[in-house]
Protein backbone atom coordinates (compact mmCIF):
# COMPACT_ATOMS: atom_id res chain seq x y z
CA UNK A 1 0.00 0.00 0.00
CA UNK A 2 1.52 3.66 -1.15
CA UNK A 3 0.54 6.02 1.29
CA UNK A 4 1.91 8.43 3.76
CA UNK A 5 2.33 9.07 7.42
CA UNK A 6 3.21 12.85 9.03
CA UNK A 7 3.67 12.63 13.16
CA UNK A 8 6.15 14.51 15.21
CA UNK A 9 7.69 11.23 16.27
CA UNK A 10 9.89 10.03 13.71
CA UNK A 11 10.09 6.44 15.04
CA UNK A 12 6.39 6.68 15.44
CA UNK A 13 5.98 7.42 11.22
CA UNK A 14 8.40 4.39 10.81
CA UNK A 15 6.17 1.91 12.84
CA UNK A 16 2.75 3.40 10.23
CA UNK A 17 4.08 3.46 7.29
CA UNK A 18 5.62 -0.43 8.05
CA UNK A 19 2.10 -1.37 8.92
CA UNK A 20 1.21 0.35 5.55
CA UNK A 21 3.92 -1.37 3.30
CA UNK A 22 2.31 -4.37 5.61
CA UNK A 23 -0.70 -4.47 3.38
CA UNK A 24 -2.54 -1.85 6.20
CA UNK A 25 -4.50 0.99 5.53
CA UNK A 26 -4.14 4.65 6.47
CA UNK A 27 -6.20 3.99 9.36
CA UNK A 28 -4.39 0.90 10.34
CA UNK A 29 -1.22 2.99 10.06
CA UNK A 30 -2.42 5.70 12.08
CA UNK A 31 -3.75 3.84 15.03
CA UNK A 32 -0.22 1.53 15.21
CA UNK A 33 1.49 4.99 15.22
CA UNK A 34 -0.67 6.46 17.50
CA UNK A 35 0.05 3.90 20.16
CA UNK A 36 4.07 3.87 19.02
CA UNK A 37 3.75 7.87 20.27
CA UNK A 38 2.19 6.49 23.77
CA UNK A 39 5.81 4.73 24.36
CA UNK A 40 7.85 7.68 22.69
CA UNK A 41 6.06 10.41 24.44
CA UNK A 42 4.43 8.98 27.65
CA UNK A 43 3.98 12.82 29.46
CA UNK A 44 2.41 14.07 26.02
CA UNK A 45 -0.20 11.24 25.52
CA UNK A 46 -1.10 7.50 26.60
CA UNK A 47 -4.05 4.94 27.87
CA UNK A 48 -4.85 7.59 30.31
CA UNK A 49 -5.42 10.06 27.89
CA UNK A 50 -8.21 11.60 25.47
CA UNK A 51 -8.58 13.28 22.21
CA UNK A 52 -10.13 13.39 18.79
CA UNK A 53 -10.49 12.09 15.09
CA UNK A 54 -11.78 13.61 11.56
CA UNK A 55 -11.57 10.36 9.31
CA UNK A 56 -12.82 9.88 5.59
CA UNK A 57 -13.56 5.98 4.37
CA UNK A 58 -13.14 5.97 0.70
CA UNK A 59 -14.88 3.03 0.78
CA UNK A 60 -17.74 3.77 2.45
CA UNK A 61 -17.63 7.38 1.20
CA UNK A 62 -17.50 8.34 4.96
CA UNK A 63 -16.27 11.34 6.73
CA UNK A 64 -17.19 11.42 10.29
CA UNK A 65 -15.50 12.83 13.41
CA UNK A 66 -14.98 10.29 16.08
CA UNK A 67 -14.89 12.24 19.36
CA UNK A 68 -13.63 11.01 22.51
CA UNK A 69 -12.66 13.76 24.71
CA UNK A 70 -12.42 14.10 28.37
CA UNK A 71 -15.28 13.90 30.87
CA UNK A 72 -15.25 15.05 34.33
CA UNK A 73 -15.68 11.92 37.05
CA UNK A 74 -19.13 11.53 38.54
CA UNK A 75 -18.28 12.66 42.37
CA UNK A 76 -17.45 15.89 40.36
CA UNK A 77 -19.37 18.75 41.86
CA UNK A 78 -20.29 22.23 40.55
CA UNK A 79 -18.78 24.66 43.36
CA UNK A 80 -16.62 22.09 45.01
CA UNK A 81 -13.44 24.08 44.36
CA UNK A 82 -14.99 27.74 44.05
CA UNK A 83 -13.68 28.86 47.13
CA UNK A 84 -10.58 27.85 46.96
CA UNK A 85 -9.79 29.27 43.60
CA UNK A 86 -6.78 31.81 44.09
CA UNK A 87 -5.81 33.40 40.84
CA UNK A 88 -5.67 33.01 37.62
CA UNK A 89 -2.57 32.96 35.20
CA UNK A 90 -1.37 35.74 33.42
CA UNK A 91 -0.53 33.76 30.51
CA UNK A 92 -3.71 31.39 29.06
CA UNK A 93 -5.57 32.21 31.99
CA UNK A 94 -5.92 28.88 33.75
CA UNK A 95 -6.83 28.38 37.16
CA UNK A 96 -4.53 28.26 40.05
CA UNK A 97 -4.80 26.78 43.37
CA UNK A 98 -2.30 26.57 45.93
CA UNK A 99 -2.04 22.38 45.73
CA UNK A 100 -2.00 22.29 42.31
CA UNK A 101 -5.79 20.27 42.96
CA UNK A 102 -6.62 20.82 39.20
CA UNK A 103 -2.93 20.21 37.78
CA UNK A 104 -1.55 17.30 39.61
CA UNK A 105 -2.56 14.45 41.17
CA UNK A 106 -5.62 12.02 41.02
CA UNK A 107 -8.19 15.02 41.59
CA UNK A 108 -6.85 16.35 38.26
CA UNK A 109 -7.81 13.56 36.04
CA UNK A 110 -11.07 13.08 33.98
CA UNK A 111 -12.20 9.73 32.48
CA UNK A 112 -9.38 8.35 30.27
CA UNK A 113 -11.04 7.80 26.85
CA UNK A 114 -8.53 7.21 24.19
CA UNK A 115 -8.67 3.75 24.10
CA UNK A 116 -12.27 3.38 23.60
CA UNK A 117 -11.49 6.20 20.96
CA UNK A 118 -9.20 4.27 18.93
CA UNK A 119 -11.17 1.17 19.57
CA UNK A 120 -14.09 2.62 17.37
CA UNK A 121 -11.83 3.96 14.51
CA UNK A 122 -10.64 0.24 14.56
CA UNK A 123 -14.13 -0.89 14.49
CA UNK A 124 -15.28 1.03 12.19
CA UNK A 125 -12.10 2.17 9.42
CA UNK A 126 -9.08 -1.07 10.26
CA UNK A 127 -8.41 -4.31 8.50
CA UNK A 128 -5.77 -5.80 10.68
CA UNK A 129 -6.08 -7.05 14.23
CA UNK A 130 -6.14 -4.98 17.56
CA UNK A 131 -3.30 -6.69 18.65
CA UNK A 132 -0.66 -6.24 15.61
CA UNK A 133 -1.23 -2.78 15.79
CA UNK A 134 -0.42 -2.80 19.32
CA UNK A 135 2.63 -4.79 19.00
CA UNK A 136 5.14 -2.56 17.72
CA UNK A 137 4.37 0.11 20.78
CA UNK A 138 4.47 -3.19 23.51
CA UNK A 139 8.06 -4.34 21.65
CA UNK A 140 9.34 -0.77 21.99
CA UNK A 141 8.32 -0.31 25.86
CA UNK A 142 10.15 -3.55 26.72
CA UNK A 143 13.25 -1.94 25.18
CA UNK A 144 12.50 1.07 26.91
CA UNK A 145 12.58 5.11 26.60
CA UNK A 146 15.22 6.63 25.20
CA UNK A 147 15.54 10.24 26.84
CA UNK A 148 15.50 12.26 22.99
CA UNK A 149 15.85 15.90 22.97
CA UNK A 150 12.42 16.44 22.75
CA UNK A 151 11.90 14.93 26.21
CA UNK A 152 14.68 16.90 27.07
CA UNK A 153 12.90 20.18 26.06
CA UNK A 154 10.05 19.08 28.38
CA UNK A 155 11.71 18.52 31.40
CA UNK A 156 14.02 22.30 31.19
CA UNK A 157 11.35 24.18 29.66
CA UNK A 158 10.59 27.28 31.68
CA UNK A 159 6.51 27.19 33.78
CA UNK A 160 4.61 30.29 33.76
CA UNK A 161 3.81 31.45 37.31
CA UNK A 162 1.26 29.39 38.70
CA UNK A 163 1.93 25.84 36.99
CA UNK A 164 4.02 23.14 38.30
CA UNK A 165 7.44 22.67 37.28
CA UNK A 166 8.50 19.31 35.43
CA UNK A 167 10.08 18.12 38.96
CA UNK A 168 6.53 18.55 39.99
CA UNK A 169 4.89 16.72 37.82
CA UNK A 170 6.97 13.95 38.03
CA UNK A 171 7.13 13.97 41.47
CA UNK A 172 3.52 14.09 41.90
CA UNK A 173 3.63 10.12 42.82
CA UNK A 174 5.57 7.70 44.37
CA UNK A 175 4.67 5.41 41.78
CA UNK A 176 5.44 8.39 38.99
CA UNK A 177 8.62 8.88 40.36
CA UNK A 178 9.55 5.39 40.57
CA UNK A 179 9.01 5.28 37.48
CA UNK A 180 10.03 8.32 35.30
CA UNK A 181 13.11 9.44 37.85
CA UNK A 182 16.25 8.35 38.73
CA UNK A 183 16.71 6.48 42.30
CA UNK A 184 18.25 9.87 43.73
CA UNK A 185 15.27 11.95 42.63
CA UNK A 186 16.99 13.58 39.52
CA UNK A 187 15.82 13.59 35.61
CA UNK A 188 17.83 10.36 33.61
CA UNK A 189 20.50 12.36 31.44
CA UNK A 190 19.94 12.86 28.04
CA UNK A 191 21.00 9.47 25.80
CA UNK A 192 19.98 7.21 28.74
CA UNK A 193 17.31 4.71 28.77
CA UNK A 194 13.82 4.58 31.17
CA UNK A 195 12.78 1.15 31.70
CA UNK A 196 9.01 0.77 30.60
CA UNK A 197 8.89 -2.79 30.90
CA UNK A 198 5.52 -1.90 33.52
CA UNK A 199 4.04 -0.17 30.65
CA UNK A 200 4.76 -2.72 27.99
CA UNK A 201 2.74 -5.61 30.41
CA UNK A 202 0.02 -2.82 30.39
CA UNK A 203 -0.54 -2.41 26.31
CA UNK A 204 0.20 -6.47 26.37
CA UNK A 205 -2.81 -6.87 28.29
CA UNK A 206 -5.15 -4.77 26.23
CA UNK A 207 -3.64 -6.49 23.08
CA UNK A 208 -4.65 -9.44 24.33
CA UNK A 209 -8.00 -8.74 26.07
CA UNK A 210 -9.15 -6.07 23.85
CA UNK A 211 -10.77 -2.35 24.67
CA UNK A 212 -12.81 -3.82 26.57
CA UNK A 213 -10.13 -4.70 29.44
CA UNK A 214 -9.24 -1.17 30.22
CA UNK A 215 -12.88 -0.43 31.05
CA UNK A 216 -14.85 -3.67 32.56
CA UNK A 217 -11.69 -6.16 32.56
CA UNK A 218 -9.15 -7.12 35.56
CA UNK A 219 -7.15 -4.00 34.37
CA UNK A 220 -9.96 -1.69 35.10
CA UNK A 221 -10.63 -2.92 38.73
CA UNK A 222 -6.95 -2.26 39.16
CA UNK A 223 -7.31 1.12 37.52
CA UNK A 224 -10.70 1.76 39.76
CA UNK A 225 -9.20 0.36 43.09
CA UNK A 226 -6.48 2.84 43.04
CA UNK A 227 -8.46 5.63 42.44
CA UNK A 228 -10.89 5.36 44.79
CA UNK A 229 -8.12 5.39 47.56
CA UNK A 230 -6.84 8.49 46.51
CA UNK A 231 -9.96 10.54 45.94
CA UNK A 232 -10.02 10.66 42.15
CA UNK A 233 -13.75 11.74 40.65
CA UNK A 234 -13.73 8.89 37.96
CA UNK A 235 -16.10 5.81 38.97
CA UNK A 236 -16.60 2.22 37.98
CA UNK A 237 -19.61 3.46 35.99
CA UNK A 238 -18.05 6.32 34.37
CA UNK A 239 -15.73 3.87 32.99
CA UNK A 240 -18.76 1.09 31.58
CA UNK A 241 -20.58 3.49 30.36
CA UNK A 242 -18.38 5.94 28.25
CA UNK A 243 -19.31 5.57 24.33
CA UNK A 244 -17.19 8.02 21.89
CA UNK A 245 -19.33 10.53 20.37
CA UNK A 246 -19.49 10.00 16.21
CA UNK A 247 -20.64 12.81 14.26
CA UNK A 248 -20.43 14.70 10.78
CA UNK A 249 -17.90 17.40 10.51
CA UNK A 250 -18.52 20.79 10.59
CA UNK A 251 -18.07 22.20 7.30
CA UNK A 252 -16.29 25.69 6.04
CA UNK A 253 -14.97 26.81 2.49
CA UNK A 254 -11.99 28.43 1.71
CA UNK A 255 -11.09 30.29 -1.47
CA UNK A 256 -12.98 27.21 -3.09
CA UNK A 257 -11.78 24.80 -0.87
CA UNK A 258 -14.17 22.80 1.74
CA UNK A 259 -12.43 22.66 4.70
CA UNK A 260 -14.07 19.92 7.33
CA UNK A 261 -13.30 19.65 10.73
CA UNK A 262 -14.32 19.14 14.35
CA UNK A 263 -17.42 21.37 16.79
CA UNK A 264 -17.74 21.95 20.18
CA UNK A 265 -16.01 20.95 22.52
CA UNK A 266 -13.42 21.25 20.32
CA UNK A 267 -12.47 24.31 18.73
CA UNK A 268 -13.14 24.03 14.60
CA UNK A 269 -15.84 26.86 13.97
CA UNK A 270 -12.66 28.96 15.47
CA UNK A 271 -10.60 27.54 12.57
CA UNK A 272 -13.45 28.46 9.71
CA UNK A 273 -14.33 31.51 11.68
CA UNK A 274 -10.49 32.74 11.12
CA UNK A 275 -10.89 31.81 7.52
CA UNK A 276 -13.88 33.50 7.03
CA UNK A 277 -12.65 36.60 8.01
CA UNK A 278 -9.59 36.18 6.21
CA UNK A 279 -10.99 35.61 2.61
CA UNK A 280 -11.99 38.78 2.72
CA UNK A 281 -8.78 40.34 2.04
CA UNK A 282 -6.48 39.50 -0.99
CA UNK A 283 -3.63 38.09 1.38
CA UNK A 284 -2.06 36.64 -2.54
CA UNK A 285 -1.05 40.37 -3.53
CA UNK A 286 0.72 41.31 0.04
CA UNK A 287 4.23 40.28 1.28
CA UNK A 288 4.21 37.36 3.76
CA UNK A 289 6.09 38.95 6.28
CA UNK A 290 5.02 42.38 5.64
CA UNK A 291 3.09 44.15 8.66
CA UNK A 292 0.13 44.90 6.79
CA UNK A 293 -0.30 41.07 6.11
CA UNK A 294 0.31 40.30 9.83
CA UNK A 295 -2.20 43.26 10.80
CA UNK A 296 -4.98 41.55 9.01
CA UNK A 297 -3.68 37.61 10.13
CA UNK A 298 -3.15 38.16 13.62
CA UNK A 299 -6.23 40.75 13.73
CA UNK A 300 -8.43 37.57 12.20
CA UNK A 301 -7.05 35.64 14.82
CA UNK A 302 -7.75 37.63 17.91
CA UNK A 303 -11.42 37.46 17.05
CA UNK A 304 -11.65 34.11 16.40
CA UNK A 305 -9.85 33.18 19.64
CA UNK A 306 -11.37 35.66 21.54
CA UNK A 307 -15.07 33.96 20.32
CA UNK A 308 -13.34 30.46 21.60
CA UNK A 309 -12.72 31.94 25.22
CA UNK A 310 -16.66 32.90 25.27
CA UNK A 311 -18.42 30.82 24.32
CA UNK A 312 -16.38 27.37 23.65
CA UNK A 313 -18.15 24.84 25.61
CA UNK A 314 -19.82 21.25 26.02
CA UNK A 315 -23.03 21.90 23.60
CA UNK A 316 -24.52 18.73 25.96
CA UNK A 317 -24.30 21.42 29.05
CA UNK A 318 -24.02 24.68 27.52
CA UNK A 319 -25.26 25.74 24.17
CA UNK A 320 -22.59 27.19 22.06
CA UNK A 321 -23.97 29.76 19.40
CA UNK A 322 -21.46 28.11 15.96
CA UNK A 323 -24.25 29.41 13.76
CA UNK A 324 -26.20 31.78 15.43
CA UNK A 325 -23.58 33.84 16.15
CA UNK A 326 -20.05 32.71 16.05
CA UNK A 327 -20.41 32.53 11.92
CA UNK A 328 -23.14 34.49 11.15
CA UNK A 329 -22.34 36.13 7.94
CA UNK A 330 -23.70 39.87 9.16
CA UNK A 331 -21.45 39.78 12.25
CA UNK A 332 -18.52 38.55 10.44
CA UNK A 333 -18.69 41.20 8.08
CA UNK A 334 -18.90 43.61 10.92
CA UNK A 335 -15.06 42.09 12.02
CA UNK A 336 -13.96 42.12 8.90
CA UNK A 337 -14.71 46.09 8.93
CA UNK A 338 -12.77 46.53 12.36
CA UNK A 339 -10.07 44.84 10.86
CA UNK A 340 -10.20 47.10 7.85
CA UNK A 341 -10.33 50.10 10.43
CA UNK A 342 -7.76 49.23 12.39
CA UNK A 343 -8.45 46.49 15.09
CA UNK A 344 -5.54 45.41 16.78
CA UNK A 345 -6.52 42.83 19.56
CA UNK A 346 -8.51 43.16 23.23
CA UNK A 347 -8.74 40.24 25.15
CA UNK A 348 -5.99 38.86 28.10
CA UNK A 349 -5.25 36.02 25.88
CA UNK A 350 -1.65 34.63 25.92
CA UNK A 351 0.29 31.51 24.07
CA UNK A 352 -1.23 28.48 26.08
CA UNK A 353 1.29 25.02 25.71
CA UNK A 354 -0.03 21.76 25.92
CA UNK A 355 1.16 18.13 26.31
CA UNK A 356 -0.35 16.43 23.43
CA UNK A 357 0.40 14.92 19.81
CA UNK A 358 -0.91 14.27 16.56
CA UNK A 359 -0.75 12.59 13.16
CA UNK A 360 -1.78 12.90 9.78
CA UNK A 361 -2.20 9.93 7.41
CA UNK A 362 -3.08 9.29 3.82
CA UNK A 363 -3.44 6.31 1.34
CA UNK A 364 -3.51 5.35 -1.86
CA UNK A 365 -6.94 4.11 -1.67
CA UNK A 366 -8.14 7.81 -0.65
CA UNK A 367 -8.38 7.32 2.67
CA UNK A 368 -7.27 10.00 5.04
CA UNK A 369 -7.19 10.93 8.84
CA UNK A 370 -6.23 13.12 11.54
CA UNK A 371 -6.04 12.19 14.95
CA UNK A 372 -4.95 14.15 17.88
CA UNK A 373 -4.49 12.67 21.38
CA UNK A 374 -3.05 14.15 24.56
CA UNK A 375 -3.05 13.88 28.14
CA UNK A 376 -3.58 17.64 28.77
CA UNK A 377 -0.70 18.93 30.80
CA UNK A 378 -0.11 15.17 32.07
CA UNK A 379 -1.36 14.60 36.11
CA UNK A 380 1.91 12.89 37.91
CA UNK A 381 -0.52 10.40 38.53
CA UNK A 382 0.93 6.65 37.98
CA UNK A 383 -0.98 3.76 38.77
CA UNK A 384 1.87 1.03 40.74
CA UNK A 385 2.28 -1.34 38.18
CA UNK A 386 1.04 0.34 35.14
CA UNK A 387 4.02 2.13 33.72
CA UNK A 388 1.40 4.91 32.62
CA UNK A 389 0.45 8.38 33.33
CA UNK A 390 -3.39 10.18 33.30
CA UNK A 391 -4.47 13.02 31.98
CA UNK A 392 -5.01 16.39 34.14
CA UNK A 393 -8.27 16.94 32.23
CA UNK A 394 -9.73 19.33 35.26
CA UNK A 395 -7.38 21.74 34.68
CA UNK A 396 -9.20 23.19 32.17
CA UNK A 397 -12.80 23.51 33.90
CA UNK A 398 -13.94 26.43 35.43
CA UNK A 399 -14.45 26.16 39.23
CA UNK A 400 -16.69 29.24 39.00
CA UNK A 401 -20.22 27.94 38.95
CA UNK A 402 -22.49 29.55 36.40
CA UNK A 403 -20.10 29.81 33.55
CA UNK A 404 -19.98 27.89 29.90
CA UNK A 405 -17.01 25.38 31.22
CA UNK A 406 -17.84 25.04 35.29
CA UNK A 407 -17.24 21.86 36.54
CA UNK A 408 -20.42 19.46 36.05
CA UNK A 409 -20.37 15.46 36.50
CA UNK A 410 -20.14 14.03 32.71
CA UNK A 411 -19.23 17.36 31.37
CA UNK A 412 -16.26 17.61 28.30
CA UNK A 413 -13.44 19.91 28.82
CA UNK A 414 -13.21 22.80 26.49
CA UNK A 415 -10.39 21.69 24.05
CA UNK A 416 -7.99 23.40 21.36
CA UNK A 417 -7.75 20.14 19.38
CA UNK A 418 -8.69 20.62 15.64
CA UNK A 419 -8.06 17.84 13.36
CA UNK A 420 -9.24 19.16 10.43
CA UNK A 421 -9.34 18.08 6.44
CA UNK A 422 -8.90 20.31 3.23
CA UNK A 423 -11.00 19.07 0.01
CA UNK A 424 -10.11 19.17 -4.04
CA UNK A 425 -13.99 19.07 -5.18
CA UNK A 426 -15.61 16.03 -3.47
CA UNK A 427 -12.53 14.56 -2.15
CA UNK A 428 -9.78 15.02 0.79
CA UNK A 429 -6.60 16.23 -0.45
CA UNK A 430 -4.55 16.79 2.74
CA UNK A 431 -5.08 16.29 6.75
CA UNK A 432 -3.67 18.42 9.08
CA UNK A 433 -3.62 18.53 12.97
CA UNK A 434 -0.83 20.55 15.05
CA UNK A 435 -0.20 19.96 19.09
CA UNK A 436 0.40 22.61 21.69
CA UNK A 437 -2.89 23.83 23.26
CA UNK A 438 -4.37 26.80 21.46
CA UNK A 439 -1.48 27.66 19.98
CA UNK A 440 -2.53 24.37 17.49
CA UNK A 441 -5.42 26.42 16.22
CA UNK A 442 -2.89 29.42 14.75
CA UNK A 443 -0.88 27.24 13.36
CA UNK A 444 -3.31 25.13 11.41
CA UNK A 445 -5.01 28.59 10.06
CA UNK A 446 -1.68 29.90 8.68
CA UNK A 447 -0.64 26.27 7.27
CA UNK A 448 -3.84 26.42 5.09
CA UNK A 449 -3.43 30.14 3.75
CA UNK A 450 0.29 29.28 3.51
CA UNK A 451 -0.67 26.36 1.27
CA UNK A 452 -3.83 27.91 -0.84
CA UNK A 453 -2.87 31.37 -0.62
CA UNK A 454 0.94 31.22 -0.77
CA UNK A 455 1.24 27.98 -3.29
CA UNK A 456 3.60 26.79 -0.56
CA UNK A 457 4.17 22.68 -0.19
CA UNK A 458 3.20 21.21 2.98
CA UNK A 459 6.84 21.31 4.78
CA UNK A 460 7.25 24.53 3.39
CA UNK A 461 3.78 25.69 5.23
CA UNK A 462 4.59 24.26 8.60
CA UNK A 463 8.17 25.78 8.21
CA UNK A 464 7.10 29.44 7.74
CA UNK A 465 7.39 31.99 9.66
CA UNK A 466 4.89 32.05 11.97
CA UNK A 467 2.13 33.95 14.64
CA UNK A 468 0.34 33.93 17.06
CA UNK A 469 -2.87 35.75 19.26
CA UNK A 470 -5.31 35.01 21.27
CA UNK A 471 -5.91 38.73 21.68
CA UNK A 472 -3.49 40.05 23.49
CA UNK A 473 -0.29 39.81 23.19
CA UNK A 474 0.99 39.50 19.37
CA UNK A 475 4.27 37.25 19.07
CA UNK A 476 6.62 36.80 16.41
CA UNK A 477 9.11 34.61 15.76
CA UNK A 478 12.44 36.06 15.21
CA UNK A 479 12.53 35.95 11.57
CA UNK A 480 10.24 38.16 10.79
CA UNK A 481 11.86 41.82 10.65
CA UNK A 482 12.37 44.47 12.93
CA UNK A 483 11.14 47.28 10.82
CA UNK A 484 7.78 44.98 10.37
CA UNK A 485 7.63 45.17 14.62
CA UNK A 486 7.53 49.05 14.64
CA UNK A 487 5.08 49.12 11.74
CA UNK A 488 3.10 46.44 13.92
CA UNK A 489 3.76 48.54 17.21
CA UNK A 490 2.56 51.82 15.20
CA UNK A 491 -0.53 50.11 13.69
CA UNK A 492 -1.29 49.10 17.93
CA UNK A 493 -0.25 46.30 18.10
CA UNK A 494 1.05 44.74 21.76
CA UNK A 495 4.00 42.69 19.47
CA UNK A 496 6.46 40.05 21.28
CA UNK A 497 8.98 39.18 19.05
CA UNK A 498 10.58 36.09 20.55
CA UNK A 499 14.46 35.32 20.32
CA UNK A 500 13.58 31.74 18.75
CA UNK A 501 13.81 31.70 14.81
CA UNK A 502 11.57 28.31 15.55
CA UNK A 503 9.84 28.99 18.66
CA UNK A 504 9.67 25.81 20.44
CA UNK A 505 6.43 27.11 22.43
CA UNK A 506 4.59 27.51 18.45
CA UNK A 507 2.41 24.91 17.99
CA UNK A 508 4.10 21.69 15.77
CA UNK A 509 1.57 21.13 12.68
CA UNK A 510 1.71 17.89 10.56
CA UNK A 511 0.29 18.14 6.84
CA UNK A 512 -0.33 14.27 4.66
CA UNK A 513 -1.07 15.91 1.39
CA UNK A 514 -2.01 13.81 -1.81
CA UNK A 515 -1.95 15.87 -4.50
CA UNK A 516 -3.79 15.63 -8.09
CA UNK A 517 -1.31 13.40 -9.83
CA UNK A 518 -1.29 11.14 -6.58
CA UNK A 519 1.94 12.09 -5.54
CA UNK A 520 2.57 11.85 -1.77
CA UNK A 521 3.74 15.05 0.01
CA UNK A 522 4.17 15.93 3.47
CA UNK A 523 4.98 18.33 6.14
CA UNK A 524 6.20 17.81 9.67
CA UNK A 525 6.74 20.89 11.69
CA UNK A 526 10.92 20.93 12.87
CA UNK A 527 10.02 22.80 16.06
CA UNK A 528 10.83 21.49 19.51
CA UNK A 529 12.10 18.41 17.68
CA UNK A 530 9.54 17.58 15.49
CA UNK A 531 10.20 15.93 11.83
CA UNK A 532 8.93 12.16 11.69
CA UNK A 533 7.48 11.92 7.88
CA UNK A 534 7.35 8.66 6.18
CA UNK A 535 6.35 7.49 2.76
CA UNK A 536 5.91 4.27 1.15
CA UNK A 537 5.71 3.47 -2.93
CA UNK A 538 5.39 0.20 -2.14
Amino acid sequence: MRGIVVCPQPWAADVGIEVMESGGNAFDAALAAAFTQWVWDPFMCGPGGMGVSQAYSAQKNENKVISFAGRAGSKARPDMWESDLKSRTEVSSLFVFDDFRNELGYTSIMLPTVISGFAEIHRRYCTMPWDELLYPAIEQAKAGLPIHPTFMDWITMPVMPGQPTAEERFSATEECKKVFLQRDGNFHPYGSTIDMKDMAETLGRIAKGGPGEFYEGDLSKEILADFKKHGAFVTEEDFTQYKPRVYDPLIGHYRGKKITTVKPPDSGQTIIQALRLLESFNLQQMDHGSSEYLHVLGSALSMAHQDRLDYNADPEFCPVPVDELILDQNRLNSQISQIRKGYAGRSKGDVDQGHTTTISVADEQGNFISLTHTLGWASGVVTPGLGFIYNNGMNLADPRTGQPNSIASGKARMSNMVPTLIWNDDMPEAAIGALGGAVIISAIVQAIVHMVDFGMSPAEAVLAPRIHTEGGPLFLEARFRAKVVDELTQMGHAVRRDPFPLNPLMARAQVALRDSDGLFLGGSDPRSGGGGVAISRI
